[in-house]
């Protein structure tokens, strides 16, 4: 939806989604994840207590990726 170039408010692309505008932004801060992260969980090597749902809850994730691995806890 964000790739098609189309000038929408983050409220008109959750609609769009049949989501709410919070779940929305939650989900759209998840594609900022550092590679590292995404390679970890893909590879099954995170640490347990790193859900999804702790994810995409994750209120203050940093934008620094060495930032998110240390909170997340992926070396």
């Amino acid at each position: 939806m964000l790739m098609r170039g189309e000038e929408k408010t983050i409220t008109q692309l959750a609609k769009e989604a049949r989501v709410t505008g919070s779940y929305f932004t939650r989900v759209l801060r998840l594609s900022f994840l550092a590679p590292e992260i995404l390679k970890a969980i893909l590879r099954d090597r995170h640490p347990i207590e790193l859900s999804a749902k702790r994810l995409a809850n994750e209120t203050r994730l940093p934008v620094a990726w060495d930032a998110q691995r240390a909170l997340l806890g992926i070396s």
